[in-house]
């Protein structure tokens, strides 16, 4: 019954099924990209790191441990860092560097570029040192000159353009020095108590779970001080940026699949519409209601089935396209391999979804009577069935719940995504009824006739108006929604992220020659961007509990025992801070001036690698009591505060170089580390660390396509303590990155848009009948094709002007939601772009309108009467 019922509408049930067919295809295909983005970015943390897994220690790491930990490991290299001056004896002139002397096939991912090209291997087979560009710049030096580190002279093999991931993050206090690991006994520079730092870098075998590796190894090796790094513990240096971009791509992916579900649910209603006669013939002859509705359901599924496997192929092809066209565009290499697994999954998962949505329009078949045969106001049996549905709006429910979860980062923002949706589904739903309300009060008889009419329609029996405005505005909302986000990130990544980022740091100024180097600087014609001093301390005891014993007692990390932190004081948050707890400092503070007694005495006292005094206890005074006029203010770093476990109004007591300072957690800020501005996790108020031992760092920006020899020539004459650190290559590759970023989302935000167009056309179609046959009872009461015209006019025009209202303040109230809950920016669209959104939703409502009306003025009214067409 179901195949013969289908033979006379098969075309319109290709409405049907190409809704499900651009919805699965375009989740099919979104999904997939980000399974594959998934899979770039986790290749691309590895580059970031090198390997696969990384230890590092302050000792050599024993032979035996060494042993049991290559077991695990397909590859083992070896690294030793430390700091040493580097003496160049054609410029008679010196400069400290970090020395990385490694050896084996490190890094096992990521690509090393030298120049000349073979100069990292040379490293390996013969003595000599490669440097940064800028290094032989500053003291005008060229490949085979000569440089001396400790005893050892060895020759310039190269400069490193692209070099292995720095251990030490990215602001290391020197440049690299890249020379062969047997090099470094010859330069009797390392003795038993010199500071290096010991690093093993392995491969492991493929499938390996890192996580749980490096849970095992703490284990393992419990009374170690090893720092241990998977790829995971990288992927934070390239920020939010991919993080945003898969949250705009699991947004696009349910948008999308919901404007599929629309059209699946507005082709049934009209499918369903449309076999009423037929369903009440049926009734007349005895068949159940139950029995009715299964045969179209099977109509459904059939059609479902064969619409899901098309969009899921069409899919997989888009996303092979899109990586093989726009691989360039992409924010990090991705291989064009079809993912299998993900589009089985989302194929079966949205062949669901747009199911359970075509379910909604056929319970209307088991409320169809048989007295529908004989007259059209007896089509429905019983009161509204919208309360019976409540199982298929949970089950919807569950299905967007479960597919947001895969795209969002928890459940929270999947539940809130859901919500929306379903908010805004009632929202309009509302404004249609009170559309169809208020067109049948507001009409007053002195109104012109076609105005009259052309509003009257809107509550005509039979219209289409509830769901028109359902599926257009709903439509309008989700992908008025995606152009926000789009725009909302692209400037974001592209305007904002580093434009005022530093690319050039200047460390250790001492505090008498900070207006020195800054005249200098600005004497190169170069900005300076901040100043802030720094002082070194360890942390003694939180709440009045010794670190060692929160230590012992699992209750902070290791490393905050080991960690030397390098804090700063100033009364002003910078542009990459956020306030989240707490209270900041006064413009002028009240904090007693500072606790440290003489600076001098501590000076001597302590060592150059931080340890605390011998019994740090002795130096606290009192720290089991809190007195909040003695202790000094300080806000932390909100992942930092986690880790040791304090709020606002805990003690921390401190070891600044010797003299401990009590203070107090008076504030909390978030941080965005993915910009390279002067950022710290122990801010004090001005007033406190004055007089402790510190130095001072300084910020330019060097422009595009300049270097920075010739800021570093000069500075070495004037301020040769004084070191600099150039990132500018470091900034240009992520800068990069976020670009491309940029491209993406604004190819899969039009893409979206061409996929939602089509579905709300259908929408359009599916009244067409129900208008041909008024128009043509119009003409027959001597209503002329021009008058009809501008009746549909006035009718779309008020259905599009209304949708896109109702589309824009949902769409403006979704974006406000992401931009503060997701992406963390500014939430106010382009106000130019809202207005353009509304004239361009409202004139492509009346247009599709009128070309999907096009002809009814030309067919007879004796054939419609008669039910011929």
């Amino acid at each position: 019954m179901a195949w013969r019922d289908s033979r006379t509408q098969r075309q319109r049930l290709a409405i049907f099924s190409l809704a499900i067919v651009s919805g699965i295809a375009a989740l099919v295909a979104i999904h997939s990209l980000k399974a594959s983005v998934q899979t770039g970015i986790d290749t691309q943390a590895k580059a970031l790191l090198g390997s696969d897994l990384e230890i590092a220690a302050r000792k050599p790491i024993p032979p035996d441990a060494e042993a049991r930990l290559a077991a695990r490991a397909k590859r083992v290299s070896r690294e030793v860092s430390f700091a040493s001056m580097l003496y160049f004896p054609t410029a008679d002139a010196a400069r400290l560097v970090q020395v990385r002397g490694v050896e084996g096939a490190y890094p096992y991912y990521g690509k090393i570029e030298t120049i000349p090209a073979d100069a990292w291997t040379r490293l390996h087979a013969e003595p000599g040192i490669l440097l940064e560009p800028a290094m032989l710049d500053q003291f005008n030096a060229k490949v085979g000159d000569k440089v001396k580190l400790g005893s050892l002279e060895l020759p310039i093999l190269g400069t490193i353009k692209k070099a292995p991931p720095r251990n030490a993050g990215f602001l290391g206090f020197s440049p690299d020095a890249f020379v062969g690991l047997g090099d470094i006994p010859r330069m009797g520079l390392l003795g038993p108590a010199s500071l290096a730092t010991y690093h093993l870098h392995f491969e492991m075998p493929a499938g390996t779970n890192l996580k749980k590796t490096k849970k095992s190894l703490r284990a393992e090796f419990p009374d170690t001080a090893w720092r241990i790094e998977t790829p995971d513990d990288r992927r934070k240096t390239l920020g939010d940026a991919l993080d945003n971009f898969q949250q705009f791509l699991g947004i696009v992916a349910l948008a999308a699949l919901v404007l599929g579900a629309i059209g699946v649910a507005s082709a049934v209603h009209a499918h369903v519409s449309r076999r009423v006669p037929t369903v009440a013939i049926l009734r007349c002859l005895g068949c159940p209601g139950d029995l009715a509705f299964s045969i179209y359901f099977a109509q459904s599924i059939a059609l479902g089935v064969v619409g899901a496997l098309i969009g899921g192929g069409i899919g997989i092809a888009l996303h092979l396209g899109v990586i093989v066209f726009f691989r360039a565009s992409l924010p990090i290499e991705v291989d064009p391999t079809p993912e299998w697994r993900v589009a089985a999954v989302t194929t079966a998962a949205g062949f669901v979804v747009c199911c359970g949505f075509a379910l909604l329009p056929l319970l209307r078949i088991r409320r169809i009577s048989p007295s529908a045969t004989l007259r059209d106001g007896a089509a429905l049996d019983g009161p509204s069935g919208a309360l019976r549905a409540w199982p298929i709006y949970l089950l919807l429910a569950g299905l967007l719940m479960a597919l947001a979860s895969v795209n969002a980062s928890d459940w929270k923002r999947a539940l809130g995504m859901v919500a929306g949706l379903a908010a805004a589904f009632g929202i309009l739903l509302a404004i249609a009824k009170g559309l169809v309300l208020a067109a049948r009060r507001v009409v007053r008889p002195s109104w012109p006739y076609l105005l009259r009419q052309g509003i009257s329609n809107l509550h005509r029996p039979h219209n289409q108006t509830l769901l028109f405005l359902l599926s257009l505005g709903l439509g309008t909302f989700l992908l008025l929604t995606i152009l926000f986000t789009r725009n909302l990130l692209t400037q974001r990544l592209t305007l904002s992220q580093f434009v005022d980022s530093p690319n050039i740091y200047l460390i250790d100024v001492q505090p008498d020659q900070l207006e020195g180097v800054k005249t200098l600087i600005r004497s190169q014609k170069l900005p300076v961007l901040e100043t802030a001093p720094i002082v070194t301390m360890r942390i003694l005891s939180v709440r009045g509990v010794p670190v060692r014993e929160l230590e012992k007692d699992k209750k902070i990390p290791k490393w905050i025992l080991q960690r030397e932190f390098r804090s700063s004081y100033r009364d002003h948050l910078n542009s990459t801070e956020t306030l989240i707890a707490g209270q900041w400092f006064p413009a002028k503070s009240s904090t007693p001036q500072s606790p440290i007694l003489n600076s001098a005495s501590t000076k001597d006292t302590a060592t150059d690698s931080g340890h605390a005094p011998p019994n740090p206890q002795s130096a606290i005074r009192n720290p089991q009591s809190k007195d909040p006029q003695s202790a000094a203010s300080l806000s932390l770093e909100d992942d930092i505060a986690k880790d040791l476990r304090v709020t606002i109004g805990d003690e921390i007591v401190l070891d600044v170089q010797g003299v401990p300072v009590t203070a107090l957690v008076t504030s909390l800020r978030k941080i965005d580390w993915s910009r390279f501005n002067l950022n710290f996790f122990m801010i004090f108020p001005p007033g406190v660390l004055e007089s402790a031992p510190g130095f001072d760092v300084v910020t330019t920006r060097i422009p595009p396509g300049h270097s920075s020899g010739e800021l570093q020539r000069v500075l070495v004459h004037q301020f040769p303590n004084v070191s600099a650190i150039d990132l500018t290559l470091i900034l240009d590759t992520v800068r990069g990155i976020l670009e491309k970023i940029s491209r993406v989302i604004s190819i899969l935000a039009g893409f979206s848009v061409l996929a939602g167009l089509p579905i709300l056309a259908g929408t359009l179609l599916n009244g067409r009948d129900q208008r041909l046959r008024e128009s043509v009872l119009l003409r027959t009461l001597g209503a002329s094709a021009r008058q009809v015209r501008a009746i549909l006019v006035i009718e779309y025009v008020t259905l599009g002007a209304l949708s896109a209202f109702a589309g824009l303040i949902l769409a403006i109230a979704a974006n406000w939601a992401l931009a503060f809950f997701v992406f963390e920016a500014a939430p106010w669209p382009d106000p130019l772009l809202v207005g353009a959104a509304f004239a361009i939703t409202t004139i492509l409502a009346l247009l599709s309108g009128l070309a999907l009306s096009r002809g009814v003025c030309r067919h007879p009214p004796l054939e419609i009467l008669r039910g011929a067409a």
